[in-house]
């Protein structure tokens, strides 16, 4: 059943049911008053027609010898017919008078004509007349195969309180059956009436509510379809009912959507230009990683190449340091044999030369590893310009990921997934901004690294040099003897200290070059942890250019869900 027919058949059911029971409860009510009614006016009667014995007539109530009941002397009761068939013929009613509980006196005749005289009431009329002194009263009592509405009243004796006889009034039931069988007719027409009048007005209340809920309906169907351009009928809106109540809730609700809708359109759009903005960032920092890579490559191959040269400026420094030894040996061979110093000399003229040749290829080595310090200075350099620029977009990132964030929020259920990007974006910056810190860290150990092996360098380059002016003093001595071999025995004390401070030296440049090589290893070991710090960060970078296209996607996907309203 329809909505229609259902608030038709709850506001006609009650009505019905209603027109029923008043119908029920206001016949019965019309009975029993017809009927109170008609034993108000039979009483009445019952006092009149006694009145009627007593009024002119003086003297008690007796019965003669021939069984005639008289008041008085003057009136014979028994045969006033005249008095109870006029009372019938105006009336319709039955009048009888009983002396005793015997009838004398009555107009109701049998189908012969005779009346109905010399006969007894029954005993309830008796106990309740007669020995009571009562009024009865009774809606069903057969007479002569006739049922009759009837009135018994109690004939006193005069100036005394003796029941003599008893005055009866009937009326035949059929008489106030037909009257209240009209009253009911009449009463059920009215009830009939205002039934139909009620459904005809609660049918056309019905249709109007039906009317205006389905205005109601169609417009949230136009809505549910994505219509948001339709406008409400005023009179909907103009109504004072519930039914208007949902007319402006649907309203508010359209307006709402409207607002919404748009706002999503115009978040959507800013979320498309962000998302590109993020993509062409991403790019431009992985652009920029593989700059750094590259040139961390580079730095690595450079810090190989300074070890390596460090090593063999270490192996060099041992070579000089037994060539030194062997000098030493041969300097006490000739402070022993000073007489074959002169041929000996020749021997060291020549490893003086082979000792320049070797502080030669030490001084080279060194002036080597000190350029390769420089470049491993310019490479940290620009690696700290790399972590700077990742930091700054690492906090850019933030920024852009709070600011989706934020707007994810304003866009409630419809930006669940925005929130969920912006917080891996979010995370991903913070991931890029931890590592640029330990990058930035990274370069501090190495500056302070480069630092060391340039004061180093400074040191060996300070020894070398204390060294070769060694070598000349040595050299001029040699000479000193080939001029003045007499002399030799002095120079050869001079010599043999300056032997053991080259003996120092060399120590102090073995422990310089170990220390450089030590420090070129921490410098090679530290940009491999920056090498796989960079790569971490290139393949974040690569997650972030992928969660950009996965957010760029999201929003051309809300864009489209959103199209389905049309404002």
């Amino acid at each position: 059943m329809k909505l229609k027919g259902k608030i038709f058949a709850l506001s006609l059911i009650p009505v019905i049911l209603l027109g029923i029971v008043m119908f029920l409860v206001a016949a019965d009510r019309i009975a029993n008053g017809i009927y109170d009614e008609a034993y108000v006016g039979m009483q009445a009667t019952t006092l009149a027609v006694r009145d009627i014995f007593e009024v002119g007539n003086s003297g008690p109530y007796h019965m003669d010898e021939n069984g005639m009941m008289w008041k008085g002397d003057s009136l014979n009761i028994s045969q006033a017919q005249d008095i109870t068939d006029h009372i019938k013929e105006n009336t319709g009613m039955e009048v009888t008078v009983f002396w005793g509980d015997t009838r004398v006196l009555t107009s109701i005749v049998n189908e012969r004509g005779e009346r109905q005289i010399n006969t007894q009431a029954s005993k309830e009329v008796v106990s309740r007349v007669l020995t009571n002194g009562e009024t009865y009263q009774d809606r069903n009592v057969e007479i002569l195969g006739k049922n009759y509405i009837v009135c018994y009243t109690p004939v006193y004796q005069e100036n005394s309180n003796e029941i003599v006889g008893m005055v009866f009034l009937g009326t035949p039931q059929e008489t106030v059956s037909v009257i209240i069988n009209k009253v009911r007719m009449q009463f059920l027409v009215i009830v009939l009436f205002m039934v139909i009048l009620v459904a005809v007005v609660a049918y056309i209340l019905v249709n109007r509510i039906i009317a205006a809920l389905k205005k109601n309906m169609d417009t949230l169907d136009d809505i549910s379809k994505g219509l948001l351009h339709i406008e409400m009928e005023p009179d909907i809106l103009n109504r004072k009912d519930e039914i208007g109540d949902l007319g402006k809730n649907i309203f508010h609700l359209l307006e709402s959507l409207r607002a919404i809708v748009k706002n999503i359109h115009a978040k959507s759009e800013e979320l498309g230009k962000e998302a590109v903005r993020i993509e062409n960032i991403s790019q431009n920092v992985y652009q920029v990683m593989e700059e750094v890579n590259n040139s961390t490559q580079e730095m690595t191959a450079s810090c190989s190449a300074q070890a390596q040269d460090a090593n063999q400026a270490s192996e060099n420094v041992s070579v000089m340091g037994d060539m030194i030894e062997n000098n030493v040996s041969q300097l006490k061979y000739l402070h022993e044999l000073s007489g074959e110093m002169k041929n000996a000399s020749t021997e060291a003229m020549a490893q003086f030369e082979q000792l320049n040749t070797v502080m030669q290829s030490v001084k080279e080595a060194i002036h080597f590893l000190s350029q390769q310090t420089e470049l491993t200075n310019e490479s940290v350099a620009k690696i700290s310009s790399a972590a700077e620029l990742i930091s700054t977009i690492a906090s850019k990132t933030n920024l852009l990921s709070l600011n989706a964030s934020i707007e994810a929020a304003r866009a409630g259920e419809y930006g669940k997934g925005f929130s969920v990007v912006a917080s891996e974006i979010q995370q991903l910056a913070e991931q890029s901004n931890r590592t640029a810190s330990q990058i930035q860290t990274m370069i501090t150990n190495l500056n302070t690294n480069s630092v060391q092996t340039t004061q180093r360098v400074q040191q060996v380059k300070g020894i070398i040099e204390k060294q070769e002016e060694d070598i000349d003093s040595t050299n001029a001595i040699f000479q000193k003897i080939r001029g003045d071999i007499d002399k030799s025995a002095f120079g050869m004390d001079a010599i043999l200290d300056n032997s053991r401070s080259l003996e120092d030296t060399r120590t102090d440049t073995i422990a310089i070059v170990q220390n450089s090589a030590a420090l070129s290893e921490e410098n090679s070991a530290s940009l491999e942890e920056i090498m796989a710090s960079v790569e971490n960060i290139y393949h974040e970078l690569g997650d972030i250019s992928k969660k950009t296209g996965h957010l760029k996607a999201l929003s051309q996907e809300m864009t489209a869900s959103v199209d389905v309203f049309h404002l």
